[in-house]
């Protein structure tokens, strides 16, 4: 089966809605999901909004979920932990699970996906491929070198092998070698890699930065010219407050130098949030898809997001927040095995507006600035 067949590419008329009509589609998505009277079925939800005294058959609208307690990493950590409270957490049965990076030895955040999930993600990649590398260079195919941190992302192969199974069946030409850093010089991804001269780089900039140092004198011959670099785990630019690390502020300069790439791009990845929210041709902000998932940013008195409060006073919806605004990114997802409601993300943003950009895309634009505790 195909995910064209299942998901709008970066074509479609839902990237170019007004933000009003972004908004009653995810009124009218609530609705037709049942969304808060199922989530309430979930050991992660139902209990704690019981214990607030909300009545899930009262919700009504995106407006609603204001009246709702947060949950945050702490919350899936513990349900992993037990394996009778994640069998009481899913509402569903997953076909395959997701998990963030995590800093070893510390426990990490597994995310289950139905087919329908695994559909939505694969989706939301091929959007980003479109939007970024469906048409350069005349739209011929796209050859990707995608560096892999050691350690698996999923569960079993599924997401690999649909979305091989896309690339020969479909129309659209996006091709990868999938180069995990800790197989360097042990099966020749990277001898494979110099003969095929790929167009894009794609990886954390902590893996694009590792395979810089180990590959060395190698590393200008890697890529075909011009090429192009997609980036995630960082802000590619490192704007001032956003991060202490020095580093930071110029990785974006830094591995268009080292690798030789003409243009670069940033990309919001996490194992909680599938959306992968890419920053465009005009790089104006990362575009944060509201066709998918609604957003909110979470704010306090004294205008640090370090310790807000937790009523919907504190809230506003990124596409009605003024430009300027900072504050931590939550999240809710129409996830099928486990949606996330009201998610802290523990990343701080900065709105850059809600106008239509230059792309021609209207959705909201921010900047991801780094976690919290890097204040």
């Amino acid at each position: 089966m195909s995910m064209e067949l299942l998901v709008p590419h970066a074509g479609d008329a839902a990237l170019r809605l007004s933000l009003e009509e972004l908004a009653s589609m995810a009124d009218s998505d609530l609705v037709k999901r049942d969304f808060f009277r199922q989530a309430a079925r979930s050991a992660l939800y139902g209990p704690r909004w019981r214990a607030v005294g909300i009545k899930p058959d009262r919700l009504q609208g995106r407006a609603a979920l204001r009246r709702l307690p947060f949950i945050d990493g702490n919350d899936l950590i513990a349900m992993a932990a037990s394996g009778a409270s994640l069998r009481k957490a899913l509402l569903t049965r997953p076909r395959t699970w997701v998990t963030s990076r995590g800093a070893p030895p510390g426990p990490k955040k597994w995310l289950p996906l139905t087919l329908s999930d695994t559909a939505h993600w694969l989706g939301r990649a091929q959007r980003v491929l479109e939007l970024l590398a469906g048409h350069d260079d005349g739209g011929a195919a796209r050859l990707f070198l995608a560096i892999n941190e050691p350690m698996p992302r999923v569960s079993n192969a599924l997401p690999y092998l649909w979305e091989r199974a896309d690339y020969l069946a479909g129309s659209r030409r996006f091709e990868f070698i999938i180069a995990a850093t800790s197989m360097l010089w042990r099966n020749h991804w990277d001898r494979f890699a110099l003969q095929k001269q790929p167009q894009w780089l794609a990886g954390s900039v902590a893996d694009a930065r590792f395979l810089a140092r180990e590959m060395g004198a190698e590393v200008p011959c890697l890529m075909k010219h011009p090429s192009r670099g997609l980036f995630w785990g960082e802000p590619l630019d490192g704007p001032e407050g956003a991060n202490d690390h020095p580093a930071a502020c110029a990785a974006r300069q830094e591995l268009q130098q080292t690798y030789g790439l003409a243009e670069s791009f940033s990309l919001y990845l996490s194992a909680e949030c599938r959306e992968m929210y890419a920053e465009c041709p005009a790089h104006a902000g990362l575009h944060l898809w509201m066709d998918g998932a609604i957003h909110e940013i979470l704010l306090s008195e004294t205008g640090s997001p370090d310790c807000p409060g937790q009523t919907g006073a504190d809230t506003l919806f990124v596409d009605q927040a003024p430009a300027g605004t900072e504050g931590e990114y939550v999240l809710t997802t129409f996830d099928e095995a486990l949606p996330l409601v009201r998610y802290r993300t523990g990343d701080r943003i900065r709105v850059l507006g809600t106008e239509p950009c230059a792309c021609g895309i209207t959705h909201p634009r921010v900047l991801f600035l780094g976690r919290l505790n890097t204040r």
